[in-house]
């Protein structure tokens, strides 16, 4: 059985909202992004500000967690991105709307 591969983690902080979209920062290894939660009816995907050999263009479980036990998940296609992390997910965009001070950390499960 093949040893299960780490998630990519990131420490979120949601800042400001707005009707449809959730803004904030997303830190991966000590370096700054600008964070973006959209509602969207099609494109169910992440666009992170790098590439990650083998998982481009490709489905894997993005998580977003805190320390209360709170989470919600949803698969999504990832793509990249000039220099933001863009999460186009409704599913993920209501959940975290519902209490956004629950959400601190982000991750990719890589398959």
């Amino acid at each position: 059985m093949e040893k299960p591969k780490p998630p990519l983690k990131f420490e979120v902080k949601i800042t400001n909202k707005s009707k449809e979209n959730l803004y904030g920062k997303a830190i991966f290894h000590e370096k700054s992004y600008k964070l973006v939660i959209k509602s969207t009816n099609s494109n169910v995907g992440i666009k992170i500000p790098f590439k990650v050999l083998g998982i481009m263009h490709e489905e894997h479980l993005v998580r977003l967690s805190g320390i209360s036990g709170a989470y919600t998940e949803f698969r999504l296609k990832i793509f990249e991105s000039s220099k933001d992390i863009e999460i186009n997910s409704s599913t993920i965009l209501e959940d975290v709307m519902q209490n956004i001070k629950k959400y601190d950390t982000m991750e990719i499960f890589i398959n």
